[in-house]
């Protein structure tokens, strides 16, 4: 089956080390209260704690996300892998549950066809994105485009990315230990992103 549409998750995938919420945190004083939220697991904590880091950020939210982003590290080959995919004419899209506007940023430092995310809007309300929605956006993106969803590849790194990889024809995880539900997807652990998408446009 070729490769015809690429999606990345971003945090642990796109990027490696700290995570996008920890950069913006890092900015303005917040980091260690951010490494607290980082370990929340219930829908209504991290509901919560979204309206907190948004009280964080002002009234300029995308500009503190462009100063972020040289605190946050790309994986390697992230550049380059959008690169390769651009020149095949393969569109891509990175989805995150992270703010829409840290997400745009690396959109648009990448080159990406379309992105999502949780966002905060200018009245201060917040339309949440969660693990589930990866593959219904996904999905919709895909039929606009008239591809089928076995023909798309998805790349993420966490048990939230599993939604996403199990509706996808080629799935890949590039975090450190597999989860069970999809154990047989390809596994290419903290894997250089030019050569896993060398090896998806190789199905061309």
């Amino acid at each position: 089956m070729p490769v015809r549409f690429v999606a990345f998750d971003l945090d642990g995938t796109i990027t490696r080390g700290a995570t996008i919420c920890e950069g913006l945190a890092a900015r303005i004083g917040r980091l260690e209260r951010m490494r607290a939220i980082e370990k929340l697991t219930t829908r209504a904590e991290i509901h919560a704690a979204r309206y907190e880091m948004l009280e964080w950020y002002g009234p300029l939210p995308a500009a503190l996300a462009w100063e972020a982003l040289p605190g946050v590290a790309l994986a390697p080959g992230a550049t380059e892998a959008f690169a390769a995919l651009r020149a095949r004419g393969v569109p891509t899209a990175i989805i995150s549950v992270t703010w829409t506007f840290a997400v745009e940023a690396f959109a648009s430092r990448l080159g990406a066809d379309a992105w999502v995310g949780t966002k905060a809007t200018p009245e201060r309300r917040i339309e949440h994105f969660w693990p589930e929605d990866k593959p219904v956006w996904l999905k919709g993106q895909a039929a606009s485009r008239r591809i089928r969803l076995e023909d798309v590849a998805a790349i993420g790194d966490s048990r939230g990315d599993v939604p996403m990889l199990a509706a996808v024809g080629h799935p890949v995880f590039v975090g450190t230990e597999r989860p069970e539900e999809i154990a047989h997807v390809e596994h290419a652990p903290n894997g250089d992103l030019r050569e896993v998408v060398e090896r998806l446009l190789a199905r061309q």
